[in-house]
């Protein structure tokens, strides 16, 4: 090889040790934007993690309202089922019916009554035609508690039955 030769290989290998550096240090520095990009959407206050708990949370309350309707509807069946052969039910509504066995219906759903005296289930009418707002907390087993609010109208139906917020 000519001395020309080994000085121009010399002087590519210089400038081409310079650019890679500066190619790593550029690389870096878009690979610790992208981390930081991609932390910040999976663990951050809108972030996935913080969704998916939000998303859990939603699901648990939606399941407790739809089992505490599930409830009532059978057991309002239930009673009309009764009071039509004429086994049991005698001169009560449908609350006071419903209160008698609430508990033991949601049991049969892995759900129980947290809160009150009595089952927790008001089954008192209102005086007035305009129904009046209760509540009641159940908890699926090994589940949180979710406060769950309905109407009971004068003449003894339960209604409404829907997530209560305050």
């Amino acid at each position: 090889m000519s001395n020309y030769t080994v000085q121009k290989v010399k002087i590519m290998m210089k400038s081409n040790s310079g650019i890679t550096l500066v190619a790593l240090v550029i690389t870096i520095i878009v690979l610790l934007i992208l981390a930081g990009v991609s932390i910040s959407l999976v663990v951050g206050d809108n972030g996935i993690m913080t969704r998916a708990k939000d998303a859990g949370t939603k699901t648990e309350s939606a399941d407790a309202v739809e089992t505490l309707k599930l409830a009532v509807a059978s057991l309002t069946s239930e009673y009309y089922e009764d009071a039509y052969t004429g086994t049991g039910v005698g001169d009560k509504k449908v609350a006071t019916y419903i209160k008698e066995k609430l508990s033991d219906e949601l049991a049969t759903m892995d759900y129980s009554i947290v809160n009150g005296e009595s089952n927790g289930f008001d089954d008192t009418l209102p005086t007035t035609d305009t129904p009046t707002a209760k509540s009641i907390k159940i908890k699926k087993t090994g589940g949180k508690e979710i406060e769950v609010s309905y109407t009971v109208t004068k003449d003894g139906n339960v209604k409404d039955i829907k997530e209560k917020t305050n």
